[in-house]
This record gives C-alpha cells, structure tokens and sequence, in this order.
C-alpha cells in the first residue's frame, strides 16, 4: 500500500501561519525554500517538505529530515531507512508526497494546460505523438504520457537521464532496461494529470491535509 498525502492552495498563508510552518522545518530547508522568488513557489516546496513529515508521522518514522535524507548520483532525494521510499511532486494549486515500504515509488502531479507539443518532439515515440495528435483530447492525452513518464523516471531516480521517448507504456506498465513499472492514474481533479509508478503491483490511498486549519 502506498499513502499519498496531498493539500492545496488558491492564496498565500497569512503571514503568522507561513512562518510557523516554515519553522517546522531544518535550518537549511527553511534558507533554501526562501531563495524561491514567487509565493506559489515558496509554498509548494514548504507543503512537499510538511507532507513528507506527516507521512513520516503516520508511519511512525522519527521526521528529523535531516538525518532521513540522502541524495542519489542524479539528485534524487532517499530515505536512510532503506525499506521506505517516497516521492513528491506538485504543480498549480496542489503539493504531494507518497511514501512504501519495501517499494520503489514515484509520482507526478501535473496541471493540463495547452502547450507547444513541438518543444517535448523528443520525449514521445512516434506512435505515442499519433495516439495524442489524433485523440479527442490531445492536451489530455499529452499530459497523462507525459505524467507516467515523469513518474517512472523519477521512480527510477535518474530522471531526464532516462531518453523519456523509450519508455513504451502497455497495458498500465512500463519496461525500461529489464524493469517493469506498474503504473496508477490517480484522479485528483479535473484540470489536473496524475500518476503514480511502482515497482510493484500496488495500492494507494490518499490523505487530504488542510495546512491553514491545522
């Protein structure tokens, strides 16, 4: 079972609630959060960094983010407890966080808006960009390759490393380099793509948290 903690935003905290949950975070997290320049920004990364310790919480897992945290060969943030895993992502008005045990995990969030498809020419196959130019809704379909591919790759923890146009999605699954990625469409919101990529067949549950009223 996978347990993805959520929230989202439309407006800034007040100021009083901001600052005591951006003390609840490590000195150095609370310095980095604070170089991001758009409020939109600076609350995203708060709220990933809060859902990973209520997620930490609810495992029974000590929160102190910096002793739990390594960082891989590509940046990819781990747990020092090597039988979890976990994974954020955000995007517009929502933040998320998945954590599993005995697991591999990713996951990525994505707000649907038009784009120009031929700035991603090189993250889809060819049989991929036919099935979104020629489907009813070509931003959705866009969006919903593009969130499996962003979910495997960051799973996989080598991220933009992994040529995203390899990656064949069949049958909720994706095979890269002998690995087999199981694959959840997480339907959070309308406007919004969502997928989660294990390297297990797994369940999810999901967690709303209110950071305002809490």
């Amino acid at each position: 079972m996978i347990d993805i903690f959520y929230t989202s935003f439309r407006e800034p905290l007040p100021k009083e609630i901001y600052s005591e949950l951006l003390s609840l975070l490590p000195k150095d997290l609370q310095e980095r959060n604070e170089r991001f320049l758009r409020w939109q920004d600076k609350h995203a990364n708060l709220f990933g960094k809060l859902l990973l310790i209520e997620a930490l919480k609810y495992h029974n897992i000590n929160n102190n983010l910096n002793k739990l945290i390594l960082y891989g060969e590509h940046k990819r943030p781990f747990l020092t407890l090597p039988s979890y895993d976990f994974n954020i992502s955000h995007s517009g008005e929502y933040a998320m966080c998945a954590i599993g045990q005995n697991v591999r995990v990713g996951v990525d969030i994505e707000k649907k808006q038009q784009r120009n498809f031929e700035n991603f020419d090189n993250t889809m196959n060819s049989k991929q960009w036919d099935h979104i130019t020629t489907s009813e809704d070509p931003v959705k379909t866009f969006y919903k390759y593009w969130t499996i591919k962003e979910s495997v790759s960051k799973a996989d923890g080598r991220g933009f490393y992994i040529p995203y146009a390899e990656l064949e999605v069949k049958d909720a699954t994706v095979q890269y380099e002998g690995k087999l990625w199981f694959l959840n469409e997480i339907n959070l919101a309308e406007d919004y793509s969502v997928t989660m990529a294990t390297n297990k067949l797994s369940s999810f549950k999901l967690h709303k948290l209110n950071f305002k009223n809490n």
